[in-house]
């Protein structure tokens, strides 16, 4: 019998911001300062948590880049994607991505890309697998990694 499971996304506030920093320093290879993690508390549907039967095992976090900061038209930048490994496999991931590509579509916007770690073979595939073309490589993106680390650009581009 399959137990019944229940995953639900939340808001990021001030009185849950420290589950996104445990989530995040559990997950990834790189840390991020106090004042980003204050700034995720400003970007409202851009920033998520994800629970799995009411336990915070996931988070999203990104970005709105506008056509002042980068090339002709607004897109959105998935900053960190973090699932505790063992709730991956039961649509966390997807159920997060999905929220961003929801929103993007209720805001007009029509690129949501990445940055993934090229020896990151998991999420290069999972990427392909919910749609995401893999784009150009960016050498040395990941300065702090010793040696720095490359990374190619995921993007998808939305109709």
């Amino acid at each position: 019998m399959v137990p019944n499971i229940k995953i639900a996304l939340d808001d990021l506030t001030v009185n849950n911001i420290g589950v996104l920093r445990r989530i995040n320093n559990v997950v990834l290879p790189t840390s991020y300062s106090d004042a980003w993690y204050k700034d995720s508390l400003t970007v409202g549907e851009l920033a998520k948590l994800a629970y799995f039967n009411d336990i915070p095992v996931g988070a999203i976090r990104c970005s709105l880049e506008t056509p002042s900061s980068h090339k002709d038209h607004t897109r959105i930048y998935i900053m960190t994607l973090s699932v505790l490994s063992p709730y991956r496999g039961y649509g966390i991931g997807r159920k997060l991505v999905d929220h961003i590509l929801e929103y993007a579509k209720k805001i007009f916007v029509k690129e949501v890309y990445c940055h993934v770690w090229v020896e990151n073979e998991d999420a290069l595939s999972w990427y392909q697998h919910i749609g995401f073309e893999k784009g150009e490589l960016v050498p040395g993106y990941y300065k702090k990694m010793t040696p720095a680390g490359d990374a190619y650009i995921m993007k998808k581009i939305l109709e």
